[in-house]
């Protein structure tokens, strides 16, 4: 899927945040947490062209480890790795916005699950390689009408989340 794909749908683990308490200043560091963590998996893009902004990062190890583990669609595709970092951000974040780990590993995850609908992706690697959520002949190519239709409802469902919590975000003094 796209970039823009992977944010639009990412940015709906937002909707787990209202039950961790009221959406107040802490929203400001959710939403590029969110953002980053739903394109964090293509760090590992190793071709020419830069995936995304924070892809192909690992690229200055091919040759050494980066072909044997880091791979495209394989380790940071993992629901090892979402899980990792969840532990890391519970530990970190546990006491101060205890909604970021959920968040960020929700949103890190929906990266490889929508890249699962157009190939093979490492969900439980390093015991399973790859494997993809739709049969080969139902696998859609990236930028394709299942990514269009992607990005489109995740859009939705954010500007429809916005649209349900606009009084948490707007001072009490202020009516717009």
């Amino acid at each position: 899927m796209t970039w823009r794909t992977h944010i639009a749908v990412g940015l709906n683990a937002l909707w787990l945040a209202p039950f961790f308490g009221p959406l107040d200043r802490s929203f400001l560091v959710l939403l590029p947490v969110v953002v980053i963590a739903s394109l964090l998996p293509d760090i590992d893009a190793s071709s020419a062209k830069i995936h995304y902004a924070l892809g192909g990062v690992l690229r200055v190890f091919k040759g050494s480890f980066h072909g044997k583990y880091f791979h495209h669609r394989g380790i940071m595709h993992s629901l090892f790795v979402a899980v990792l970092i969840f532990i890391i951000l519970v530990i970190i974040f546990k006491n101060t916005i205890p909604a970021l780990p959920y968040v960020a590993a929700v949103s890190y995850f929906s990266h490889a699950l929508i890249d699962g609908l157009n190939t093979g992706v490492g969900f439980f690697y390093p015991f399973v390689k790859r494997f993809s959520l739709v049969p080969k002949v139902m696998r859609t190519p990236v930028g394709g009408i299942i990514d269009k239709v992607l990005f489109f409802v995740g859009l939705m469902f954010i500007l429809l989340f916005f649209a349900a919590f606009k009084n948490q975000f707007v001072p009490a003094n202020l009516n717009f």
